[in-house]
């Protein structure tokens, strides 16, 4: 058991030597686009962002996930190849379906899209450019994943994102061409990068799409579909309600608190990555749900820490990287922000059984369901306490939705997760990340004697609760020598 939890985290740690690469140079970005645009442009760049994520999905009609399943469930060499050719270039061929429609009606919808659409009416147009090449370096690099080829994700991955960032950032800074120029520099980059990696992998490709294999991707797919979909408008829809319902201003400096609380994604994304692959190809064995168990309730731990000693620097450290003051009301929201991304993994830990049993409708109908509640509080809320509104449905509606997927699960496949100790800790989480932030927002005297106690409390919380006890850690530390020396 043990051997294969260290190929998970071993695997985690590689892909994660990718995305600490891309995050860092995502913060370095950050100082540059606060110093050349305004909050208001800040918010024209993010909300165009999420409305190209959602299509991204939209593009790719869940067959990243499938892919993940079919690449261990194919008989042989040549049937994965067959079905990471119907991965890619399906998906390829409905961005460029996306890409002619969006540009016919680019022009028309910038005017009520944007505050001031002057020099936007192809702005759409771009974004969605670049999920064509996007969706291509996606689905080649989810290959190198799965056959543990680390470097090759590793160097591919870096290699889009550093191109595309020295590119935007000549075209923002040199040629001074503000939002524009942003998608310019990953338009030029990661088409660059599409290229290579198609001919890097092409030996891996079938003369032709068969029909059997893309159907296979689409029905497994499309049934995700909606839960994807609803996943990212739960992302997507409160910057532009926030841009509309307040201001633009207001909308950039929640996008600036969304891009730090991504700092967790370091944790959560290289997880994920890692996990389905890892998921599938353990399902078999006699121990997996204890391993599930074990990984669930450790995840949830590590994952919690680390926002907690994130809310301690948060503040002086968007005051540095933001440069302007206009920025700094951002860092109250991060903490929650980044518990919804958290949430948003365990549900995948909690959900695993219906993946296993191919019962992927029912995470669909929760996440539907997390989508209207996270849309009436935000229309709700957002009138009356601003981007707080926002920040608070990130967490309530991410928490309904692991406690259904949580519920659907253990009737098809029950694990031990010690489900209610997980609630009573995250519950404690919740209230000592709360009384932090109210602290922070009042300006009390000697905050690291918070601090102190809250990370001593959370310790505490820990034991006190049954999520871990010594027995657990009297297991692990009696197999630790045995680890270290298969290293």
């Amino acid at each position: 058991m043990l051997a294969k939890i260290k190929q998970l985290f071993s695997d985690s740690t590689a892909f994660a030597i990718a995305l600490m690469g891309n995050k860092i140079i995502s913060f370095l970005l950050v100082p540059v686009y606060t110093r050349q645009l305004a909050p208001s442009e800040f918010g024209d760049w993010d909300l165009t962002n999420t409305i190209a994520m959602v299509l991204t999905y939209f593009c790719i009609l869940g067959t990243d996930t499938a892919f993940a399943f079919y690449f261990f469930e194919a008989k042989d060499d040549k049937d994965r190849q067959g079905y990471f050719t119907a991965a890619v270039f399906f998906p390829a061929l409905i961005s460029l379906i996306f890409l002619l429609v969006i540009f016919a009606i680019s022009p028309t919808t910038a005017g009520w899209l944007y505050e001031d659409p002057s020099g936007y009416p192809h702005l759409l147009t771009l974004a969605v450019l670049v999920i064509v090449f996007n969706v291509i370096i996606q689905q080649t690099l989810a290959y190198a994943r799965y056959d543990r080829r680390v470097w090759t994700f590793n160097i591919g991955s870096m290699s889009f994102v550093i191109g595309s960032s020295l590119a935007s950032v000549y075209f923002v800074v040199v040629e001074q061409m503000g939002v524009v120029g942003i998608f310019y520099g990953q338009i030029l980059a990661q088409s660059i990068v599409a290229a290579v990696l198609l001919w890097h992998f092409r030996d891996k490709f079938t003369r032709s799409v068969q029909q059997k294999h893309l159907r296979d991707l689409l029905s497994y797919g499309l049934p995700l579909l909606p839960a994807l979909i609803a996943f990212w408008v739960m992302n997507a829809v409160s910057r532009p309600l926030i841009y509309h319902l307040v201001s633009s201003e207001a909308a950039g400096v929640f996008g600036l608190a969304i891009r730090f609380a991504s700092i967790i994604a370091l944790l959560t994304t290289a997880f994920q990555l890692a996990w389905r692959p890892f998921s599938v190809s353990i399902k078999d064995r006699e121990d997996a749900k204890l391993i599930y168990s074990l990984l669930g309730r450790a995840f949830l731990v590590v994952a919690t820490f680390c926002i907690l000693f994130l809310t301690f620097f948060i503040e002086p450290i968007i005051r540095i990287v933001a440069g302007k003051p206009e920025y700094f009301g951002a860092y109250p929201y991060v903490w929650m922000l980044a518990t919804g991304t958290i949430l948003n993994t365990m549900h995948l830990l909690v959900g695993v059984g219906l993946m296993i049993q191919k019962k992927t409708k029912e995470v669909s109908k929760t996440f539907l369901v997390a989508a209207v509640l996270y849309l009436a509080g935000n229309f709700a809320l957002i009138p009356l306490m601003g981007p707080w509104g926002t920040a608070a449905m990130n967490v309530v509606t991410y928490l309904y939705a692991v406690l259904s997927i949580y519920r659907k699960g253990q009737k098809v496949y029950p694990v031990d997760f010690r489900f209610r100790s997980m609630l009573i800790y995250f519950g404690v989480y919740v209230t000592v990340l709360s009384g932090i932030t109210y602290a922070q927002v009042n300006e009390w005297t000697g905050l690291w004697i918070y601090y102190l106690v809250a990370v001593l409390f959370m310790v505490a919380a820990v034991f006190l609760t049954g999520l871990f006890n010594m027995e657990s850690i009297s297991y692990l530390r009696s197999r630790l020598p045995s680890i270290v020396r298969k290293r």
